[in-house]
């Protein structure tokens, strides 16, 4: 729905999309071990979508990582370590990738909880 309703309204293109499930570092009760949520998510894109993926490296980390690192993560490895990588045009330069996060209602009802969030997220 999410990626429909930006197709239909907005200039935006879309490359991709990844699920980058949580570490098990992230303490929350009744999670699912990290390596067994990677694998669903796998299992539910491999043969129903071509634009969806899969970045495990959230989940292999040795401590819980804030969504703005994440964010980063993904900036550095879509845009290049120096931001002069993204998507080659016909000419030969490069333009930029543009990084979204896609978030649920939870999320964004804890951007309005006290110290659930960082100021620099």
């Amino acid at each position: 729905m999410a990626r429909d309703y930006v197709l239909e309204n907005t200039n935006f293109e879309i490359l991709a999309g990844y699920f980058s499930p949580v570490s098990d570092f992230y303490q929350k009760q009744g999670l699912a071990e990290a390596k067994h949520r990677v694998r669903m998510c796998e299992l539910a894109v491999e043969k129903s979508s071509n634009w969806l993926m899969v970045d495990s490296w959230e989940s292999l980390q040795t401590s819980y990582q804030r969504t703005a690192i994440v964010l980063d993560h993904f900036q550095h490895e879509l845009n290049g370590p120096d931001g002069e990588g993204g998507i080659k045009l016909r000419n030969g330069q490069y333009k930029p990738i543009k990084i979204m996060l896609l978030a649920g209602g939870d999320l964004v009802q804890s951007f309005a909880a006290p110290d659930v969030w960082a100021t620099a997220d």
